[in-house]
């Protein structure tokens, strides 16, 4: 209550503000006209309360304490029958007509209350405890707190869609480095997604699950592939142009011995150096990156 309060309290402010030209009858009208919207969201029983705290914090304007007045002087709702209150139709049916004007923190109040009667549905009940462990061990949270379903909602909504955006980028890299590669996307995981979160019978939690492990351990052999593929051209480089290496090729050649052995070792580095270009480097590296990935995911695209 008390927010709702401070925001009736602040939009008054600024009506007076707006409108401080005008007429203290229009002024007026229009506060009142305020009050009256913001007295729809607040249970009968607690209006005088909210009003009476709202001129606490707007003490100005005879037009709250005569609200006050009126809420008072109205007529008493009708009393009822102490039967009525053990009667389960009776009370459920209480509870959905006033449903509309609960505030959250009043709906949160019922829920909570509902379920420590056991009252919730059982299979809700369960998969509801259930995921509130996992994810209290998970994050490290006390058992004294609470998962709050909305925020659990809200943080759902911002996963998904940075798993959306990340999952495109990064299929489309791997399909640039390596074209023919059996490691490919098991379909369309937005499509899947939409279609389990609508509850369609043809995708489970294990087919997204599976899409998804597919493109974690993607990402983490990319990632990894990325610090170990400078050592792997390093390691080809040498092997190819390193001294002991040219001069074994020297050696299998037939030569002049009239040419020194050091002006065969360079002629025939010379002879290697040609084919390192850009080219020839990107595709080392593009290698040694798809290489050490296909090593980590093997299996993974069948």
């Amino acid at each position: 209550m008390e927010s709702h309060i401070l925001e009736t309290a602040n939009r008054l402010r600024l009506i007076q503000v707006d409108f401080a030209d005008d007429g203290e009858q229009t002024r007026t009208a229009y506060l009142c006209e305020e009050i009256e919207k913001a007295l729809k969201s607040v249970l009968p029983d607690e209006r005088n309360e909210f009003l009476g705290r709202l001129l606490e914090k707007f003490p100005v304007g005879s037009f709250i304490s005569q609200a006050i007045s009126t809420e008072t002087t109205v007529k008493s709702p009708p009393t009822v029958d102490e039967s009525e209150l053990k009667n389960v139709e009776f009370l459920v049916r209480s509870i959905l007509e006033i449903a509309p004007t609960l505030s959250d923190n009043q709906k949160d109040f019922i829920d909570k209350s509902l379920q420590e009667a056991g009252l919730r549905p059982k299979a809700r009940q369960d998969n509801s405890i259930e995921l509130d462990q996992k994810l209290k061990q998970k994050f490290k949270v006390g058992d004294e707190c609470r998962i709050s379903a909305e925020n659990i909602a809200e943080l759902s909504a911002i996963l998904i869609d940075f798993v959306l955006k990340l999952e495109p980028l990064v299929w489309n890299t791997w399909r640039q480095l390596s074209p023919r590669s059996a490691v490919r996307p098991q379909g369309a995981l937005t499509k899947k997604i939409g279609q389990f979160l609508s509850s369609d019978a043809e995708v489970s939690v294990k087919q997204v699950d599976d899409d998804l492990k597919v493109l974690q351990r993607l990402i983490a052999a990319m990632t990894s592939a990325v610090s170990r593929a400078g050592g792997q051209f390093a390691k080809r480089h040498i092997a190819r142009f390193s001294p002991l290496e040219i001069e074994a090729l020297v050696r299998m050649e037939p030569g002049s011995v009239f040419v020194s052995h050091d002006v065969k070792c360079w002629k025939k580095y010379k002879e290697l150096a040609e084919t390192l270009n850009e080219d020839s480097i990107e595709m080392e590296i593009r290698k040694a990156i798809v290489d050490y990935v296909e090593s980590l995911t093997k299996g993974m695209g069948q």
